[in-house]
């Protein structure tokens, strides 16, 4: 930033309208990004159930249902344990960030309802939509996880601390993260 510009774009009339509209997008996109992945997944799951198994029946339906509120429910259960004394993740750039990646994800749970899908009877219905949640979720919140600690690393390296701090630090590209592998560890400083 240079000298006498404001972090917030400030015209004379206020904040500039180009800035406004980069907030508001950026602030629904992050808020939408797990949502987002998740219908992707859930739709998905049920579309590859359909396609091998046929148009399913209201009871199907209600099955299915019943697998995805299960597997949500087992999720957050497991989380609250061990998890209970952490604090969330909640930076926007990091959702964002996670979010571009959720092709991971989702596509790891509906390999795995696809191969699930010949399942013999009733089972399929409740069993895809329990795996599809519970794969898509763990993956979404791994994903998350790896993009938080990617961050956090570069915001210590520029600083100089050794800690935990939460600054923003300049965010790398998602294709950057993928290319050098997220599960790398930082890249180059």
């Amino acid at each position: 930033m240079t000298a006498g510009r404001s972090a917030h774009h400030h015209t004379a009339l206020g904040p500039r309208p180009g800035s406004a509209l980069r907030a508001g997008m950026g602030t629904v996109v992050a808020a939408s990004a797990a949502p987002y992945g998740y219908t992707l997944t859930i739709w998905s799951c049920g579309a590859v159930l359909i396609d091998y198994r046929g148009k399913p029946s209201v009871g199907d339906v209600f099955l299915f249902l019943a697998g995805a509120v299960l597997g949500f429910s087992t999720l957050g259960l497991l989380a609250q344990g061990p998890l209970a004394n952490r604090r969330s993740i909640d930076r926007r750039r990091d959702r964002v960030i996670a979010g571009a990646l959720d092709w991971a994800a989702v596509g790891a749970a509906v390999g795995i309802v696809a191969l699930l899908a010949n399942v013999h009877g009733w089972v399929a219905w409740p069993l895809g939509s329990f795996v599809g949640t519970l794969v898509y979720l763990a993956g979404a919140g791994l994903q998350l996880g790896l993009v938080a600690a990617n961050q956090r690393t570069l915001t210590n390296r520029s600083s100089g601390e050794g800690g935990g701090s939460d600054a923003c630090a300049p965010a790398e590209s998602p294709a950057a993260i993928v290319r050098r592998g997220a599960l790398d560890g930082p890249g180059p400083g």
